[in-house]
């Protein structure tokens, strides 16, 4: 119980910092998430980065709406299905993504700073273990 208590605490934390602006939130949990994919993935049709995100169509238009209107992603034509469009991260957007990447290791990175080294890495490897657990859990 004490650590399921545990993780919400750490995950409730988490969201909060991240997504504060005054202190440099610059993207929406939701946003970054979406950048991140297409800065990984490369383009893909909105309804692959609906399914892999786990978002329902809809509320995917929504965020690709905002995102588009700042920017941060395209749409293009389907090379393979011209009725179909592809979003594509594009250069302030892959900016935008790395900035906010790299303002959120900072947090973590700092909270951790007056931690042991061995500390650091047991708890790394038991995050590892956590999502891996959580991804074959997902799955079956």
């Amino acid at each position: 119980m004490q650590l399921s208590e545990e993780l919400a605490r750490f995950f409730t934390l988490l969201w909060r910092i991240t997504n504060d602006q005054q202190r440099g939130a610059t993207l929406t949990r939701p946003e970054y998430l979406v950048l991140g994919r297409l800065h990984r993935d490369g383009a893909m049709r909105a309804g692959d980065l609906a399914q892999s995100e786990g978002l329902d169509p809809s509320t995917l238009s929504r965020r690709v709406a905002a995102l588009a209107g700042r920017d941060l992603v395209v749409r293009r034509t389907d090379r393979d299905d011209r009725r179909a469009q592809q979003l594509e991260i594009t250069p302030a957007g892959r900016e935008a993504f790395l900035v906010e990447q790299r303002r959120r290791i900072a947090l973590v990175t700092d909270a951790l700073d007056h931690w042991p080294e061995p500390d650091r890495v047991r708890l790394a490897e038991l995050l590892h273990e956590l999502n891996d657990s959580l991804h074959r859990k997902a799955a079956s």
